[in-house]
């Protein structure tokens, strides 16, 4: 390993912080964790449990999951926050999926959340919406046959709930909790969508990587989600070059991104000899951003934040151990 025990003592101690703030933000009623406000939200709970869980020994118990376990919709999925009356969300279902099988919860707790993204099908399935991409929606170039998930239903793919979806398949895979055609079939499609829909200097926008004939920029977050689903295909030129530009995105000013581009890169560090030189640099500007937690609002960048300063942690939602 090529951090110091100085660097390591300073992270220790930013993380201590981190999770002391998280456990102060925990909600009374219903528990779990909102984003900023009262509301209890799914990607919040999910990665401060994720965090939390990371700086002890014991398991969560299924008091700590209950919050969680209250939101799923009667399919098995997730919306994004909970208030009685929200739709299901792919991004959010994927996430606390992950985090279920991380932290060990018994399968009938996620089997529904399973069947159902692996069901799902975006708009492009549609003949009649590929048809029109083909005919005459030519301003974006993708191609349809080519998909992943969106981030509700009935509508198109995106990068981000793709990726998330991606990780945690191949997750459940791992576990040996989903297996058959259709599971390979749908991590294809969404392996494809990825590499289909890359900015042609590397990287992912949200979407698309060319819009009216001009090249997009990548996002960090997009990318970092999608390096991650992607691992397994390391040796891919489009996979390269975008690694290639994520490690060189290190003086982000965004504490979120940061930490994606963190725990993205950690899944890389058995890969290429310059990810681990990379990674103590992040951690050190990571640490410098968060380094008041209370003033920081969005709770998932707290928890992200104390889980990427860790560099031994065993709950990173983005990898997945084969």
């Amino acid at each position: 390993m090529s951090y110091s025990a100085l660097s390591l003592e300073r992270w220790r101690l930013m993380r201590c912080r981190l999770l002391t703030e998280l456990r102060y933000r925990r909600l009374l009623r219903p528990g779990g964790w909102s984003h900023c406000s009262r509301q209890l939200g799914t990607e919040s709970t999910s990665l401060a449990l994720l965090a939390l869980r990371s700086s002890r020994s014991s398991p969560v118990t299924i008091e700590e999951l209950a919050p969680l376990l209250a939101c799923r919709r009667p399919n098995g999925l997730w919306p994004a926050v909970w208030d009685g009356d929200t739709e299901a969300d792919f991004w959010a279902s994927a996430i606390a999926l992950n985090t279920l099988m991380i932290l060990g919860a018994a399968s009938e707790m996620f089997v529904g959340a399973l069947d159902s993204l692996l069901h799902c099908k975006p708009l492009e399935a549609s003949w009649l919406v590929r048809l029109k991409f083909r005919i005459a929606d030519r301003q974006v170039r993708l191609d349809p046959t080519k998909f992943g998930w969106p981030w509700v239903p009935d509508t198109m793919s995106w990068v981000e709930p793709t990726s998330m979806v991606l990780i945690a398949l191949e997750r459940a895979k791992a576990l040996g909790l989903i297996h058959g055609d259709q599971l390979w079939c749908r991590l294809n499609l969404g392996t494809d969508m990825l590499l289909d829909r890359a900015c042609p200097q590397g990287g992912w926008n949200a979407g698309n990587g060319i819009v009216y004939g001009v090249p997009l920029r990548p996002h960090l977050d997009a990318t970092a989600l999608a390096l991650a689903a992607l691992r397994f295909h390391w040796h891919r030129p489009t996979v390269n070059s975008s690694l290639t530009w994520m490690l060189n995105q290190i003086n982000c000013s965004s504490a979120y991104s940061m930490a994606w581009l963190i725990l993205s890169a950690a899944a890389y560090k058995d890969c290429r000899s310059d990810v681990l030189p990379v990674l103590d640099a992040a951690r050190e500007r990571l640490a410098a951003l968060v380094e008041e937690p209370q003033q920081i609002q969005d709770t998932s960048t707290i928890a992200l934040a104390a889980l990427a300063l860790d560099p031994e942690t065993a709950e990173n939602p983005l990898e997945v151990r084969s």
